[in-house]
């Protein structure tokens, strides 16, 4: 059976995703979503975190060591299709295979059986990199101009001595982009996999870039435009490694907006899951399945 791993750094969304694709998957409420067949043991855990959901309550954010691997088997009319894996909700296991180089067993067996990936990104968590030129500007706008030629001097004697950096350097603080496609690699490295895999990227609190931009990033490659503005070396990654993997992109709201300012609008829905916003290729409005369908190869 085809088998689908969910992945992503901290905070990202994922434990609300996997809230509202267990209550669209159980309760049938979206017409043409894919079914649950069975889920693993775990089931007090996604009752408490769907019914955060359901009484529009924040998602609680997993805490490591407190996580749980959690499995949903899921079906479409002609019968079973594939297994979605949660092994890590918290996210902090990948941030550490970023930082530490290694990580759990349980992870690269996970990894090693997947026929297809979700990876999630947070647009108010991806940390940025510095370009030169903003690196310039901020040099230029805390020296002053009559000063510059001084410090140009004092450079030019200090030249030739080592300086000690006033900060060792810690890996948490590269850009997001650039931890993702490393964990990119680790999964090339690790997957047992035929290539090229499916990788379907959920950029979440879709409703956020939205309300942002407006139009700017609307219909089926908005997303994809996003992510491109965003994360440009990792789409670059991806574009350059066709015999890896084969990519979507998706904007999810699994919220399907700010749970303070929009409550009463959400509140108004006859069925909860028609809350659910979602945009990208082939999707229907509120099918949060769409991307699972996907990568299990259904499309």
């Amino acid at each position: 059976m085809n088998k689908l791993v969910a992945v992503g750094l901290p905070q990202t969304g994922k434990t609300t995703f996997l809230a509202a694709l267990w209550h669209v998957t159980e309760s049938e409420e979206i017409k043409g979503s894919l079914r649950l067949e069975k889920i693993s043991d775990e089931a007090k855990h996604l009752n408490e975190i769907r019914n955060e959901w359901l009484s529009f309550q924040q998602v609680g954010r997993t805490v490591l060591g407190q996580e749980q691997s959690v499995s949903l088997w899921l079906k479409n009319e002609q019968g079973a299709v594939g297994e979605v894996a949660f092994p890590d909700l918290s996210g902090e296991a990948f941030e550490q295979a970023w930082t530490g180089r290694h990580w759990p067993t349980e992870y690269d067996e996970h990894i090693a059986n997947a026929r297809g990936l979700l990876l999630f990104v947070h647009p108010d968590t991806v940390k940025e990199p510095i370009s030169i030129r903003e690196m310039q500007q901020m040099v230029e706008a805390a020296i002053p101009e009559e000063a510059e030629a001084d410090a140009y001097e004092a450079i030019l004697r200090d030249s030739d001595r080592t300086v000690e950096p006033t900060e060792e350097w810690n890996p948490l603080m590269a850009p997001t982009q650039v931890q993702l496609v490393e964990l990119l690699q680790f999964v090339h490295q690790r997957s047992k996999s035929e290539f090229p895999i499916r990788l379907g990227i959920v950029i979440s609190a879709w409703d956020i870039v939205k309300n942002k931009h407006g139009d700017q990033y609307s219909g089926s490659a908005g997303a994809e435009a996003w992510l491109t503005d965003r994360l440009p070396y990792l789409v670059q990654f991806m574009r350059s490694n066709p015999e890896f993997i084969n990519v979507r992109i998706y904007g999810v709201s699994a919220q399907g907006g700010d749970l303070s300012a929009d409550r009463q609008a959400l509140q108004r829905f006859e069925r909860t899951a028609e809350r659910i916003l979602i945009e990208g290729p082939d999707c229907a409005r509120h099918d949060i399945s769409e991307p699972i369908r996907w990568c299990l190869g259904l499309r």
